[in-house]
């Protein structure tokens, strides 16, 4: 029997939770998420929108969804695709690329995504989609670490007006308050210690990012940890950070992703 295939934007948050659920069931990672859970991390945290998120229904159940969220920053928009997800039964029927157009459609700007190394599947169909590796992304747990350094809290304004202005790097996604708008969720410190300076943007125990200078990334990311144990993020295009990590005995995760990128024509 052949079943209709229909697609919805802006669906109920619950046809999202079914289909992101249904979709990576079979995942290389298991999502342990009820509902509210699911709305408060992919759509709430990550800025992905329901408003342009999109739903395949097989006669009218929820089998696939991608995920999507956009941002107007400085630089231009950048629209992201925060998750492409179809139910095993349902795959290999071209609902992944028909999700896919749907979402070029309707983007603006520069295009992103993440896949996890290992999931070559993904990384072809993105590859035919136009779409090329521009970086790794990593992830760490700091040990214990010791300072003389100072710290002390920065107006979360200082983000916006001092440390992003001055930036030579760009923070993945889901790292960027600029993106995910939760100011108030982060807290900024200034770091110090004799003539070295920097900034830190935390979430509770996440280290979302480092602004100094590359030749005290040891030092910044040594202060970072101690005042507790932090999970940090670092991309490959950030080659003191990572020495810097590595040296210190942060735990690198067996989980590593490449971070996607199309440019609109």
């Amino acid at each position: 029997m052949t079943q209709t295939i229909t697609y919805k934007q802006n669906p109920p948050i619950s046809d999202l939770y079914k289909a992101f659920m249904d979709g990576f069931s079979d995942y290389m990672i298991q999502f342990q998420l009820d509902e509210p859970g699911f709305e408060s991390v992919f759509l709430v945290r990550d800025q992905n929108q329901p408003s342009r998120s999109i739903v395949a229904y097989a006669d009218g159940q929820p089998i696939g969804v991608v995920l999507s969220g956009i941002a107007n920053l400085d630089s231009g928009f950048r629209t992201r695709c925060g998750g492409l997800a179809i139910a095993p039964e349902y795959r290999h029927l071209g609902i992944a690329k028909e999700l896919m157009r749907r979402f070029e459609e309707q983007a603006k700007g520069v295009r992103l995504l993440e896949v996890i190394k290992g999931n070559d599947l993904a990384l072809a169909l993105y590859k035919r989609l136009g779409y090329e590796v521009v970086r790794e992304i990593f992830y760490f747990q700091s040990i214990q670490t010791e300072t003389k350094a100072t710290f002390e809290t920065e107006p979360i304004q200082t983000l916006f007006e001092e440390a992003y202005s001055t930036s030579g790097h760009v923070p993945i996604w889901q790292q960027d308050a600029r993106v995910t708008q939760q100011p108030a969720d982060v807290e900024l410190v200034r770091v110090k210690e004799g003539e070295k300076e920097g900034l830190l943007l935390y979430r509770g125990n996440v280290l979302l990012d480092v602004f100094g200078e590359d030749d005290d990334a040891e030092w910044i990311l040594r202060a970072a940890a101690s005042r507790h144990p932090i999970q940090l993020t670092i991309t490959s295009d950030r080659s003191s950070l990572l020495s810097a990590a590595k040296a210190l005995g942060f735990k690198q995760g067996e989980l590593s992703q490449y971070e996607m990128v199309k440019v609109s024509a």
